[in-house]
C-alpha cells in the first residue's frame, strides 16, 4: 500500500492555522489495530487469553467466540423458561 498524509492542527499564527505533516504507513495502522481489536476480542472470551497478551490463533480465536455466543444463547433461553416458569403471572 502507499503512504498518505494527514495534517494535524497544532496551532495558530495572525487566525492561520500551522499544519504539521505526518506520514505513515496504511498497513502498519491497518495491521496494528486489527491486532488491537483482537486481542480485545480474545480477553472478552473466558479462557482464551494467550501469552504476554499475544494472540495465539485467529481461527481457533473464532471457533471459541462461536461456541461461546452458542452458550450465552443457551443461557438466555435457560433464563427465560426459568422466568416463565416461576416468574409473576398475571
Amino acid at each position: 500500500m502507499g503512504i498518505w498524509r494527514r495534517g494535524v492542527v497544532v496551532g495558530r499564527t495572525c487566525g492561520r492555522k500551522r499544519v504539521k505533516k505526518m506520514i505513515m504507513s496504511t498497513e502498519n495502522r491497518h495491521g496494528r489495530s486489527i491486532e488491537r481489536k483482537l486481542r480485545r476480542l480474545q480477553n472478552m472470551i473466558p479462557g482464551s487469553a494467550g501469552a504476554a497478551g499475544q494472540v495465539v490463533d485467529t481461527d481457533a480465536l473464532f471457533q471459541r467466540i462461536a461456541v461461546y455466543i452458542c452458550l450465552l444463547e443457551s443461557r438466555v433461553k435457560l433464563l427465560q423458561n426459568v422466568y416463565a416458569l416461576f416468574g409473576p403471572h398475571d
